[in-house]
């Protein structure tokens, strides 16, 4: 099985940061977020890197904000990250005007078995009616840590 490797900044220079391969499929998905009034919010810190995987990452966080940004409208869509324990990390998407959660769910099936070959887990959490959470937990390596 393959992981994806997320590291603090350092030394590799093949390392693709985290935060900007969020604002490449954000700048993706701006005329589906203008078309339903939508802003996005990239709150990701620098200090996350991929070095492994990308493509798969890459593919799982644009599955996710599509999912949202279509069910979404006159909202702001906010994409954080942070460490989860010492061996992953958790990308969250959230937005506070979800019109149709279920219509989210569906699109996110075609996504669980991506995320699962690269380690990865989906989770879906809707409060107070209109806001809702996806979060894509997958792992890091071990100097990623601390």
């Amino acid at each position: 099985m393959k992981t994806a490797n997320i590291h603090a900044r350092g030394d590799n220079p093949t390392r693709v940061s985290l935060h900007q391969l969020v604002d490449r499929l954000i700048n993706v998905s701006v005329n589906a977020a203008i078309r339903n009034r939508n802003s996005v919010v990239n709150n990701v810190s620098e200090k996350f890197q991929v070095s492994s995987n990308e493509d798969g990452i890459a593919s799982v966080i644009s599955g996710m904000l599509k999912a949202v940004i279509v069910n979404t409208t006159e909202s702001v869509v906010y994409i954080s990250a942070r460490q989860w324990y010492d061996k992953m990390i958790e990308l969250n998407v959230k937005d506070d005007n979800c019109y149709n959660t279920y219509g989210v769910a569906l699109n996110l099936q075609e996504l669980v078995p991506l995320a699962e070959t690269i380690g990865g887990h989906l989770d879906i959490t809707n409060k107070r009616q209109k806001i809702t959470t996806i979060s894509f937990r997958f792992p890091v390596s071990q100097d990623s840590a601390g």
